[in-house]
């Protein structure tokens, strides 16, 4: 557990997640599991360091200069001329850093993520790796950050939040550096915050296990999903990609419809699309001005017999409740002006 604690604090102390060789020695070469870790997420880069730290335990805390002498003579020096000359291997000079990919896909696959990844323009430092999607029409972006500041940290959770309005969900290493300012950030937009040294174990292999399911971690934004049984409004499987011109709506009778798209198909009843009057368990007047579409071929002018001073007083909540079934932002319903529709 020492080398598995140490790993997340080492990953933050190093703002690129890269270190030379001999500094990953000296923090992980007694922990069995570091074999493992490094096949699985580390990569040798193209780079070589200028400098290490010093082994030597004065107080000062400077880093050693490196210096070669020859091929295979390898010297980390004392800038202050305080202490002895030691000598580096090959290797140890050598930078190794964090394969992205294969940690991110990990953290993916434990978490139930589904991977979309990406970094984010104007937010160094950032990774955006996908969407947690409880059920269908329900996508909570997830982003990685190793910041090592907490001023840092909680500026990136201000410019995560005006990228929109939706709750997300922001993993970081360990919580040294999540204070309450930065917590009551991502609770205003109701947003979470989730720790990998509090949600994965690594195995003996070097793997990373999750220590809960994905509806544990993610427990907070489970809260407002209806059950699928459960009577009350259920939302569309509207895939990536699809807005209202790939969506076809049609009654199969006064109380359900058939809707499908390219990708995705199915029949839901007026409860289903949240249009229930409250009073009675009657339809809506929004849900009759649905069928008064489906009736006019999808307009509705001024000479057709569903034309009142009601359709402009319904429409917005008609839009409403569509934009929420299908869990699109673009209003479903236009105005035609110069048909005066």
């Amino acid at each position: 557990m020492v080398g598995e604690t140490r790993l997340w604090q080492f990953l933050e102390e190093h703002p690129k997640q890269n270190a030379p060789w001999c500094e990953w020695q000296e923090a992980f070469g007694g922990w069995d599991s570091f074999s493992g870790f490094e096949t699985k997420f580390l990569q040798l880069t193209n780079q070589r360091a200028s400098s290490v730290n010093c082994r030597t335990d004065c107080g000062l805390g400077c880093p050693r200069k490196i210096v070669e002498l020859a091929a295979d003579d390898i010297a980390a020096v004392c800038p202050e001329q305080e202490e002895k000359t030691y000598s580096l291997n090959k290797r140890d000079v050598l930078v190794y850093t964090l394969n992205r990919s294969s940690f991110h896909k990990s953290i993916c696959a434990g978490l139930g993520i589904t991977r979309n990844e990406n970094s984010l323009d104007g937010i160094p430092g950032v990774f955006r790796l996908g969407d947690y999607t409880p059920t269908a029409g329900f996508n909570f972006s997830v982003y990685l950050t190793f910041k090592s500041d907490p001023d840092e940290l909680l500026e990136i959770v201000r410019n995560i939040s005006l990228l929109g309005s939706d709750p997300y969900a922001l993993i970081i290493p360990t919580h040294k550096q999540l204070t309450p300012r930065t917590e009551d950030l991502l609770s205003r937009s109701g947003s979470i915050c989730i720790v990998l040294s509090e949600e994965f174990s690594i195995q003996a292999n070097g793997s990373l296990k999750a220590l809960r399911s994905a509806a544990d971690a993610f427990a907070s934004f489970q809260a407002d999903i209806p059950e699928p049984d459960s009577g009350g409004m259920v939302y569309f499987d509207t895939p990536a990609g699809i807005n209202w011109n790939g969506i076809t709506i049609k009654f199969i009778d006064g109380y359900t419809v058939s809707i499908r798209t390219t990708k995705s198909h199915g029949q839901y009843n007026y409860t289903q699309m949240g249009m229930p009057n409250t009073r009675n368990g009657n339809p809506t007047i929004p849900w009759e001005l649905r069928r008064a579409f489906a009736d006019s071929r999808g307009q509705i002018d001024w000479q057709s017999q569903h034309a009142s001073s009601k359709v402009k007083d319904q429409k917005p909540r008609l839009s409403k409740k569509l934009r929420e079934f299908f869990r699109l932002k673009d209003d479903p319903i236009e105005y035609l002006k110069e048909d005066n529709t």
